[in-house]
């Protein structure tokens, strides 16, 4: 949608309604953008930085919603953290996906303001899966504790860095297969032989990786004399890291409808016996 555009409606400084010269309307949202200005004020956009613009009908209706509930200091806050996410990701998230982001701050900043606990069952599991989106998100929450001086908890940065990795994809699901996959053999690892507060250690990060990629970017299943030795010994000398491995596998083959080579099942084998070795030592 090309302008100039004519003032409809100032929200406040920061959120203008305006109307093309086809008469579509648009929201911008941007730092002082309505300052100043009145009905009728022609607009351009491009004598702007840092500025968006939501035309979706529905999002735009769920926008002008939350302006009247937060205020001004709270959006303009957001927005500046959403202009953040832009800049590390190098693209504008789609109108859905910013006032999803937009509604979870401000609800995610009252909650901190009220003292609500907030839990996230998975967030481990998203930090190893989306690691360099959790990134983000904790570069997110640094800037909204800078700004507003409320500390969001870590279950705060998990659901952050779902919104983010939507964008990503471009979908509005925030919980795609994979995920879904990931998080079932995690769960189901921890379940066999990982204490729940021993999580966030380097052995588990690196079956995590492992895992990720088994299930994302599989290796091709090229059998050999010598994969088949090896899990015979890995079988024989850790009986426990082969029956969890194997049915980590066929959980993923059956899931998934991939075929895992012998190569993955090794590597897998490797990864959980570190990670027994590990608990252990810590224990």
């Amino acid at each position: 949608m090309k302008g100039p555009f004519n003032v409809q409606k100032i929200l406040n400084n920061n959120v203008v309604i305006a109307e093309s010269s086809s008469h579509e309307e648009v929201i911008f949202i941007g730092k002082g953008i309505g300052f100043g200005k009145k009905f009728g004020d022609t607009f351009e956009a491009t004598y702007y930085e840092k500025i968006y613009s939501l035309v979706d009908e529905r999002e735009k209706e769920k926008y002008i919603h939350l302006v009247t509930k937060e205020t001004e200091e709270t959006l303009l806050i957001i927005h500046e953290a959403i202009e953040k996410i832009h800049d590390s990701i190098g693209f504008q998230i789609e109108d859905t996906i910013h006032f999803a982001i937009t509604q979870h701050l401000a609800l995610a900043l009252q909650r901190t303001r009220d003292g609500t606990d907030i839990q996230n069952p998975f967030l481990t599991e998203t930090k190893w899966l989306y690691y360099d989106t959790y990134k983000i998100a904790e570069d997110i929450v640094a800037f909204l504790f800078q700004a507003t001086e409320l500390k969001l908890p870590d279950a705060e940065i998990g659901f952050i860095t779902l919104h983010i990795q939507s964008a990503i994809r471009h979908t509005d699901t925030m919980i795609s297969p994979t995920s879904d996959l990931f998080t079932r053999c995690v769960k189901y690892v921890e379940e066999k032989m990982v204490e729940p507060n021993k999580k966030d250690t380097r052995s588990f990060r690196r079956f995590t990786g492992q895992l990720k990629n088994m299930i994302q970017d599989p290796l091709d299943d090229v059998a050999s004399k010598v994969d088949k030795e090896i899990i015979l010994s890995l079988k024989k000398n850790n009986p426990l890291c082969y029956n969890i491995s194997r049915n980590v596998i066929r959980m993923i083959e059956k899931s998934a409808d991939l075929k895992i080579s012998d190569a993955e099942v090794i590597q897998l084998m490797i990864s959980l016996r570190s990670l027994i070795a590990e608990q252990h030592n810590k224990a």
